[in-house]
């Protein structure tokens, strides 16, 4: 839809991903505009990109010393439509879903975490009565201490930030996320988790969670996610190490064909790659590849033990 923008923010470490979400909503006739905040793009690789057309790319500001991730509230705030959803570049489209992107004026699209999977994320912050699977009441103190608005949590379990969308009435919200990140989180890069912190170790994600819960006038949380509802459309993210154009992990082997029919479409319509198409991305290549996912995400561990 016209009056929607998707917007992304990457480092030239990501442009595999930047170019399959694009390449994802091509080939399933997705036409809303693209932005981008870049960072450390080549020429190359704005050709590459730009090459899908309705694709607009930013440089962003080098003196910003924080991790990527603290970007996206920056990012989303350049779009002009009167919709904005926030996309993770590590992440696909299946099939068309323009129309489950945005929600009713009123609200913002985002995925509410289940009690056992917020529990996973917050399992050593519970105090040692607590209830396990809302967020723990102390980070919420801090919360609700640091915003300084509303005295009770809107909801009680966190929203996943890799993908989210809301209306331009709600660019207050999103101007008070980039504040708070200025406000809470130290002006350093240590990576998308922080574990210095107890109610922000979520980085970008914390501080949204934190804005949506106790803001006055933020947007509700949809009643229904829609983006895994329509079997013949849903949004696929990739989650953990290694992401897919590396390697495959246990986690997200179950997308190899889904993701490799976008490069085949994208070979077969004459659109140019970020680079040479990795062994990952290449069918002749799945046996091997469903053979060593299994393993892939502890090896990637091992080397970033190493490397400290």
């Amino acid at each position: 839809m016209d009056d929607n923008t998707v917007v992304m923010a990457s480092d030239n470490h990501y442009v595999w991903g930047v170019w399959l979400v694009i390449a994802s909503m091509r080939m399933n006739s997705m036409p809303e505009p693209v932005l981008i905040l870049a960072e450390n793009y080549s020429p190359p690789d704005l050709e590459c990109l730009e090459q899908f057309g309705g694709v607009k790319i930013i440089q962003r500001d080098e003196s910003f010393r924080r991790n990527l991730t603290y970007s996206k509230p920056e990012a989303m705030l350049l779009a002009d439509t009167d919709y904005i959803t926030w996309v993770d570049c590590d992440a696909l489209f299946y099939g068309n879903c323009s129309e489950y992107l945005t929600p009713a004026p009123e609200y913002i699209h985002i995925r509410r975490r289940a009690y056992a999977e917020n529990r996973i994320g917050f399992e050593k912050f519970y105090a040692p009565n607590e209830k396990r699977g809302p967020i723990p009441a102390k980070i919420l103190e801090v919360w609700r201490q640091d915003i300084g608005e509303n005295r009770q949590p809107a909801f009680d379990t966190c929203c996943s930030a890799c993908f989210l969308s809301l209306h331009r009435n709600y660019r207050f919200i999103l101007e008070k996320w980039r504040t708070q990140i200025e406000k809470v989180m130290p002006e350093d890069n240590v990576g998308v988790v922080d574990k210095r912190s107890v109610a922000y170790f979520q980085t970008d994600e914390s501080v949204l969670n934190s804005v949506l819960c106790f803001c006055k006038g933020a947007p509700a949380v949809v009643p229904e996610y829609k983006l895994d509802k329509d079997p013949k459309a849903f949004f696929i993210h990739f989650n953990y190490q290694p992401k897919p154009w590396r390697l495959w992990n246990d986690y997200t082997i179950k997308h190899f064909n889904r993701t490799v029919a976008v490069v085949e479409w994208a070979l077969a319509n004459n659109y140019r790659m970020p680079g040479p198409v990795p062994f990952a991305l290449k069918r002749r290549y799945r046996v091997f590849n469903h053979l060593v996912a299994p393993f892939t995400r502890s090896y990637y561990r091992g080397l970033k033990l190493l490397h400290r």
